[in-house]
């Protein structure tokens, strides 16, 4: 059976990290600067012992809390450009990029990078960890669902289920548009959205710890809280408690996100035009076709432009 949540550690499980990563948060559909989408931290509050801050963001800690599972995510991103798109994958828009765990990844491996992201603080973020690994990468803030790219691209990505805040039709229609402006003729869409597999107790919940330096971070993930079946919105709260050099600090969210079904998200396609459904799957192996699956729990697409 299909795992609960497939970028998520398994409940209780501790790790300890081995190199420095990156972590993707998701996409709001406010445009607070010309930029793709909110992240996470721009939602949470900090807490310490006797003090409260809010507007903080450290996305340090979330590289450190949310880095997994990426090797096998790029692993397939690359096989689906290899194999689905009509053109040369060369260059490649990591749309609701975050701090950047699949933009590293495929610069690493020889891409030409760019990134959109809603957070300034993410794009600084990632900036700064692209100039320490060599990479030049091109990253912009901007609005997922209105943004124009300076030049089009071979291939487009949108990770972690960030199409989620995507909250109305309206705001998915703009966003493949935009996509759809943004990618080559014959140049690939992939993306994945979480599924739910029942309507009648479908929250999930879960806990992990991990560790770099002298910082220790445990986090918790609740998703599918409060969901409603007709307008398929649910929240997703979030807590990471991160302790260092004697300090501790206390971070929490909560967001409002949206559920899209494999029928509907075709009709959307359709309608949005310019992009073909050439293929899905529900999860990142090549052989687990979604026509075949019996619970999905995950739905990852690849579109092609006409």
């Amino acid at each position: 059976m299909e795992n609960d949540r497939p970028n998520l550690p398994h409940p209780n499980v501790s790790t300890e990290d081995v190199r420095p990563n990156l972590f993707r948060p998701h996409v709001s559909t406010e445009d607070v600067r010309p930029n793709l989408f909110r992240p996470r931290s721009t939602w949470l509050r900090h807490v310490e012992v006797k003090r409260q801050m809010t507007d903080y963001s450290s996305p340090r800690y979330y590289e450190i809390a949310f880095d997994m599972n990426r090797k096998q995510e790029v692993d397939f991103l690359t096989h689906c450009f290899r194999r689905f798109a009509k053109r040369p994958v060369k260059t490649v828009i990591d749309i609701a990029c975050g701090t950047g765990p699949h933009l590293i990844r495929l610069g690493r491996r020889g891409y030409q990078m760019s990134g959109l992201d809603l957070s300034r603080e993410n794009i600084d973020f990632l900036r700064k960890r692209a100039a320490e690994e060599g990479l030049d990468v091109h990253l912009h803030v901007g609005d997922m669902t209105r943004f124009t790219l300076p030049h089009p691209v071979d291939a487009a990505i949108c990770m972690q289920d960030s199409q989620g805040h995507l909250l109305t039709n309206e705001a998915i229609l703009a966003h493949l548009r935009c996509v759809v402006r943004a990618v080559k003729k014959g140049g690939l869409y992939v993306f994945d959205r979480y599924m739910c597999s029942s309507w009648t107790d479908p929250a999930r919940r879960w806990s992990w710890t991990r560790r770099r330096g002298r910082a220790t971070v445990r986090a918790t993930f609740e998703a599918l809280k409060d969901l409603n079946p007709v307008s398929q919105t649910f929240f997703e709260d979030m807590e990471l408690e991160a302790h260092e050099n004697g300090q501790r600090k206390v971070y929490r969210q909560r967001h409002a996100s949206r559920m899209v079904f494999p029928q509907e998200l075709r009709a959307l396609v359709e309608l949005a035009g310019g992009f073909e459904l050439v293929e899905w799957f529900y999860g990142f192996k090549p052989h687990l076709k979604l026509d075949r699956a019996h619970q999905p729990l995950l739905m990852v697409v690849v579109l092609r432009k006409r």
